[in-house]
C-alpha cells in the first residue's frame, strides 16, 4: 500500500513538475528550437474542442534542418510532453506500458522528457523517451539523442539548477507546512 501523500507534497511535485517544464523549454530554446506551448495553459486547448480524456502534449517544438529545392526552409516538429517524476525508472516499470501505449498511437513522433532531482548512477536530470524510435528501454540521457542537438554543457547547467532549487522547495514547504496561497496561484 502506498502510503498517502500530505498535501505539501503534492503541491511540492507540481511545482517542481512546473519548474521542469521551464527548464526543458529553456534547454530547447538555447539548442534552437521555436517552443510553442500547446498543453493545458496554452490559448490553442480552448480553440480545440477535445473531451476530458484527450491529451496533449505540453510543448510544439520546431527547428529548422535543411531548405528543400526550391529554397523554403524545412523544419523538423515534434511533440513533447514533460512529466517530473523523483524515481523516474519506478514510475517506468508501474505505469510505463500503459502510459506509452495509451498515448504511441494518437502521438508516434511524441518524446517524453522526465526531469528528476534523483537520477540513477550514470543518468542525467533530463532524461527523454522518443516514440518514433521504438527502442524497447528507449530511455536515454536529453543530450544523447544525437538528432535533437543539445549540447550536454547546457545540461550540466540545468542540472545545476534542479539541484539548487527542487530543494529549495522541499525545505520551503516542510518548514511551512505547505505551499504560500501566492506561489501556489
Amino acid at each position: 500500500m502506498t502510503p498517502r501523500r500530505r498535501p505539501f507534497e503534492r503541491d511540492a511535485s507540481g511545482l517542481k513538475g512546473r519548474i521542469a517544464e521551464a527548464f526543458v523549454e529553456g534547454i530547447f530554446r538555447r539548442a534552437g528550437y521555436t517552443v510553442s506551448r500547446v498543453g493545458r495553459e496554452s490559448q490553442v486547448h480552448r480553440l480545440v474542442k477535445i473531451g476530458s480524456d484527450e491529451f496533449l502534449p505540453d510543448f510544439l517544438v520546431r527547428k529548422q534542418v535543411r531548405r528543400d529545392e526550391t529554397g523554403r526552409p524545412l523544419h523538423r516538429l515534434l511533440p513533447v510532453e514533460v512529466k517530473y517524476r523523483r524515481d523516474v525508472d519506478g514510475f517506468l516499470r508501474r505505469h510505463g506500458k500503459e502510459f506509452f501505449g495509451r498515448l504511441s498511437e494518437q502521438w508516434p513522433d511524441l518524446c517524453v522528457v522526465f526531469v528528476t532531482d534523483e537520477p540513477a548512477d550514470g543518468r542525467s536530470c533530463f532524461q527523454i523517451v522518443e516514440f518514433a524510435t521504438r527502442r524497447p528501454a528507449g530511455l536515454q540521457n536529453l543530450h544523447a539523442v544525437p538528432d535533437l542537438d543539445i549540447y550536454e554543457t547546457t545540461i550540466r547547467e540545468y542540472e545545476s539548477l534542479v539541484k539548487e532549487i527542487f530543494p529549495l522547495v522541499e525545505r520551503a514547504g516542510a518548514a511551512a507546512g505547505e505551499l504560500p496561497k501566492a506561489i501556489r496561484q
